[in-house]
């Protein structure tokens, strides 16, 4: 540091120059407590007061309506809800991440208080009231609340389906469904077949069924949600789809789909299942069979 001194009337002098005055700020027991447990645990404390049972995060020594110490330790899960949000759009000094970004007001599951950060992972015009929402930790160490970078949406976590090993010969699974008018006329607009057979009541007199029947194909369909929902489930890759038609689908008919594990084949981990479709008296509607890649996990 550079000065210098100019003499003054009297006994005064001035001295120009900088002097650094570093400081610091400390948490307090309670408020360390929580940023340790933060960094080195990935955990979110919060106190809670013995006498109203309300739970505070961050944690505080006392309660804001009764005398004595706020210090029963609660472990909360981290997720939460968002609670009110504002969009930063404007640069200022020591902002956590560049603008635009949402900071939000989440009240975490457990807790009585708001915890004010910010949220990531998604568009600040879909942010909205209600969004459950998580914690994404920072990758290095902050010593701050920074710990947490983050709040993200709280997604749920998908669960592949039963993959090669654990599939058996003989397993099965079914989906039901009522076939309506509405179902075959959506059926026929995205698939483009408007024969009058399913679609016209006049001209379906004319055939051999007397009446309007579903698209062969609209039954057929409900083995994609056994194969991809059921079993194997979610993550299956369907090679190949056959069916042979027994009788037709009359509109109102309960069509059900069974599909049952007939062949593991090893060299490739493919599954062959076969297929039977019935209707509400137990008729034959169709048979067929698929040939699938299960999901692959690991």
């Amino acid at each position: 540091m550079s000065t210098t001194m100019t003499a003054q009337p009297g006994d005064a002098f001035v001295v120009e120059g900088k002097l650094a005055l570093p400081y610091q700020y400390f948490a307090g027991r309670t408020g360390s407590k929580f940023l340790v447990a933060l960094r080195d645990e990935k955990k979110l404390l919060g106190s809670r007061c013995p006498t109203c049972g309300k739970v505070f995060v961050p944690p505080r020594p006392t309660c804001e309506r009764h005398p004595g110490p706020a210090t029963e330790w609660v472990t909360l899960p981290g997720t939460g809800t968002i609670a009110g949000f504002t969009v930063i759009r404007y640069a200022e000094p020591y902002q956590p991440v560049p603008p635009p970004y949402v900071l939000a007001l989440i009240q975490l599951d457990g807790a009585d208080s708001r915890l004010t950060h910010v949220v990531k992972g998604v568009a600040p015009s879909q942010v909205r009231v209600g969004m459950r929402v998580k914690p994404v930790f920072a990758k290095k160490p902050t010593s701050t609340v920074l710990e947490i970078d983050h709040f993200a949406p709280d997604v749920p976590a998908f669960e592949l389906g039963l993959s090669y090993e654990e599939l058996e010969v003989g397993m099965s699974a079914s989906v039901s469904k009522t076939i309506t008018e509405t179902d075959v006329y959506l059926f026929a607009g995205i698939s483009g077949d408007f024969n009058p057979m399913h679609v016209n009541e006049q001209f379906a007199k004319t055939t051999p069924f007397g009446t309007r029947i579903a698209h062969g194909a609209l039954a057929q369909s409900l083995l994609a949600p056994v194969l991809g929902m059921k079993l194997p489930g979610l993550g299956t890759i369907a090679l190949e789809v056959t069916a042979r038609f027994k009788a037709p689908t009359h509109f109102g008919d309960t069509i059900t789909c069974k599909a049952t594990v007939s062949e593991l084949l090893p060299e490739k981990k493919w599954v062959r299942m076969e297929a039977v479709w019935t209707n509400q008296d137990g008729a034959l509607v169709a048979t067929g069979s698929a040939l699938v890649i299960p999901p692959r996990k690991g």
